[in-house]
């Protein structure tokens, strides 16, 4: 008798998700699906100010970004499942596949994940922790370093993702997040993803303003840069 059947059937019923790209039952995100999503070489690292690669001749390291992937395809509907499907634990494995950004000095200790938070307008309805907490749990565990939720969005801040086109987002005021207490001194500040990197760039100023002395972005997808 061919037990995989039911083994899957049962495996479902205990844990009832399926894989967002391959539907597999029983697995919130088939580790191969994760890695052939993930398998190609990162998009190369640019400085969220000027735009070119990072380390720049203006900035150096200070505006880095990494991602993981283009924005684009499986990796693109990957995320808006997990992001709007609420997948905690896809979203925690994605976490710890941006592990392999992370370099020897990032894993060392002395750094600190520091998540973008959800934006107040789009929480009308709480539905727990959002997908970039469980994403920072998943990089946590795989660089062995803490996560610190110290940012917020101040009041009447429109996010730039609800932003009508990339004019307008990359006028997000300069002000468009506050720091509770001192910054971390050494962080990886992660979000989703960077389409103008206008919401990642305002956040690493407020962190350098709170007392920050290295922050390195990283990201599950970049937007192609034309």
């Amino acid at each position: 008798m061919n037990w995989a059947p039911v083994v899957e059937l049962l495996g479902h019923l205990l844990m009832p998700e399926s894989c967002p790209v391959c539907g597999k039952l029983a697995s919130p995100l088939c580790p191969e699906c994760l890695e052939k999503i993930s398998a190609p070489a990162p998009p190369l690292p640019h400085c969220l100010r000027c735009g070119g690669a990072s380390p720049c001749e203006r900035h150096g390291r200070r505006y880095e970004v990494r991602s993981l992937t283009l924005h684009k395809g499986e990796a693109r509907e990957l995320l808006l499942t997990v992001k709007y499907g609420g997948s905690r634990l896809a979203a925690r494995k994605m976490g710890a596949a941006l592990g392999r950004l992370a370099g020897e000095n990032e894993r060392q200790g002395g750094w600190t994940i520091v998540p973008i938070p959800p934006h107040p307008r789009a929480c009308f309805f709480p539905r727990g922790d959002s997908h970039l907490q469980w994403m920072a749990r998943g990089l946590s565990r795989a660089v062995g370093v803490p996560v610190r939720e110290c940012l917020r969005w101040k009041e009447k801040r429109t996010p730039q993702k609800r932003q009508p086109d990339s004019q307008s987002r990359r006028a997000m005021p300069e002000d468009s997040f506050a720091c509770a207490g001192a910054a971390p001194e050494r962080v990886l500040l992660l979000d989703d993803v960077s389409t103008t990197g206008t919401t990642l760039l305002r956040a690493a100023q407020c962190l350098y303003g709170a007392g920050a002395q290295q922050v390195i972005s990283l990201c599950w997808s970049v937007a192609r840069r034309t």
